[in-house]
């Protein structure tokens, strides 16, 4: 919105007096128009660029969209902190050999991964394994973890390092940690029928420059792992039939946030759910609660119809091994005002949303054969989309604008009286009732403006119920030249208008080129002393 404050004086003409030495100092009272505000203001103004949309008739909608829920990695599983440990205890009393192998042993370790989810497989974004190793061995050892499972382009994941010589008192010991970014993880085990297993070996020789040395019965070796902070890209498998709860749920309704005041009534309101998938699993949806609700009133409104509590059914995602990995699958519900309420929850003029439902996974079971899969990218989404076509009822539906506003004290020392007049160019088919208020510093409200007739007529609409020619109304507001002092303390001007429709019960189309330009003149009498 453009706003323009200007104040224009009159250059009085150069008075030629006679030549008498001595005379009294003459005064004049003079009529000074003066522009103070010039402002236009339309819905374009009011609310945001994004949430509005042309139609090819010129006619505006609203366009609102918001996120639901958001389904990834995070919320279906987490691959959970995990410590294994692994003790060798020597069984008999032997000297081993610099360099021999004293221990070795491959093991099945199984993830503390629940909620039924059985994975085969993982390729990890992030995460570590963190190893220490306590040897009571009289001599240095070399220990070796491998992952068998656990492979980077084709290479197994092992970590090896020396252990000091423990003492009669104190075992050798060694610590270490490993990135696992981008390592892949066969989860099947060591038949390859399993899943959430891992497969590990360890191994413990003597150093080879270490001296003969006996290994005592009873002596112990032990391998203390934690797989930790791992967060997969992808994971396989199966998710199982897992259920989840959203909500209740608050999102902010950021689209009336100018209307202050009224209400209308809506010819049409179209609103979707609208379901991206992502992930290589069927789910089903139920929206169990929809609320909408305005804070400054209190008044709620809850969506009735069939799409509350009815079971909405989303389709798998499919793998395409390929560039992108995922085609998604798409649904969309209709909510309308043949099958719902949601004209009466859009007029409440919300400013908040609450929602709550159920989501389940897999409704159906292992249909897939465990090959549910998931990219931590490709989310499951439901997005609410409201459009809303400006057709519209009016009842004192009220909207406020705010405009910078300075009049200098220096500007004014010499009014007398006057009055302000407001012209209002009307392209709207509403009668709007004007308010104007003045704001200080602080933006506090210190005087409201008295005007003797606040009405601004709605301009005429033509047989198809459109405004052709906007209508002109002149409001006058007589001021006393106290008023007119109070005026230098304002640094900002309110508008409020409050429109009401002229041609009810019709509803009326809103188009992209209706505006209203208002223009806040003063006509003051000046008084001017000729020295």
């Amino acid at each position: 919105m453009k706003t323009k404050l200007r104040l224009f004086f009159i250059i009085l003409t150069t008075l030629f007096f006679s030549c008498k030495k001595n005379f009294d100092t003459p005064s004049w009272d003079v009529e000074v128009l003066a522009p103070l505000v010039n402002t236009s203001l339309s819905l374009n103004d009011l609310l945001k660029d994004s949430l509005l949309e042309t139609n090819p008739d010129g006619s505006l909608q609203m366009v609102y969209q918001t996120d639901l829920i958001d389904i990834d990695v995070d919320s279906l599983f987490k691959i959970p902190d995990t410590t294994i440990v692994e003790e060798f205890v020597v069984p008999l009393t032997s000297v081993v050999n610099p360099g021999s192998t004293f221990y070795s042993n491959d093991e099945e370790k199984e993830l503390n991964i629940n909620n039924g989810i059985e994975l085969n497989y993982a390729k990890i974004e992030s995460g570590f394994i963190d190893l220490e190793v306590f040897s009571e061995v009289k001599e240095r050892v070399v220990v070796t973890l491998k992952i068998l499972s656990a492979s980077l382009n084709g290479d197994t994941l092992f970590i090896a390092d020396t252990i000091e010589a423990a003492t009669s008192t104190t075992p050798g010991y060694f610590s270490t940690s490993f990135d696992l970014s981008n390592y892949e993880l066969d989860l099947t085990g060591i038949n390859y029928n399993s899943t959430n297993t891992l497969v590990t070996k360890a191994i413990a020789s003597l150093h080879p420059d270490a001296f003969f040395v006996q290994v005592n019965s009873g002596d112990k070796i032990i391998f203390n792992y934690k797989f930790r902070d791992v967060v997969p890209y992808y994971v396989k498998g199966y998710f199982g039939s897992q259920q989840y709860q959203f909500g209740p749920e608050t999102t902010d309704f950021n689209v009336f946030n100018t209307i202050v005041d009224g209400s209308f009534d809506l010819d049409d309101v179209n609103v979707t759910l609208d379901f991206e998938n992502g992930i290589g699993v069927d789910a089903q949806m139920t929206l169990t609660s929809f609320i909408t609700q305005n804070l400054s009133n209190n008044n709620t409104a809850t969506l009735s119809g069939s799409v509350i509590n009815s079971p909405i059914n989303i389709n798998r995602a499919q793998e395409t091994y390929s560039v992108p990995e995922v085609n998604y699958s798409y649904y969309q519900k209709q909510i309308n005002t043949s099958n719902s309420n949601i004209d009466e929850l859009i007029e409440v003029l919300p400013d908040q949303l609450t929602y709550q439902g159920n989501l389940t996974i897999n409704p159906l079971g292992n249909i897939s054969g465990s090959n549910d899969f998931l990219f931590k990218k490709h989310p499951l989404k439901a997005k609410l989309n409201v459009e809303m076509p400006l057709s519209l009822i009016a009842n004192n539906l009220t909207l406020v604008d705010t405009v910078e506003f300075d009049l200098a004290e220096e500007n004014v020392r010499n009014i007398i009286d006057g009055n302000l007049f407001v012209y209002a160019d009307n392209g709207y088919p509403f009668d709007a009732d004007l308010t104007l208020d003045l704001l200080d510093q602080n933006n506090q409200l210190f005087k409201t403006i008295t005007l003797i007739n606040n009405r601004i007529e709605a301009a005429p609409v033509n047989l198809l119920l459109r405004v052709e020619t906007p209508k002109m109304s002149v409001l006058k507001i007589p001021l006393s030249a106290t008023d007119i002092s109070e005026l230098t303390l304002a640094k900002k001007m309110k508008l409020t208008v409050a429109f009401t429709t002229t041609a009810q019960p019709n509803y009326l189309k809103i188009y992209s080129d209706y505006k209203i330009d208002l223009k806040l003149v003063g006509d003051f009498g000046y008084q001017v002393n000729a020295d």
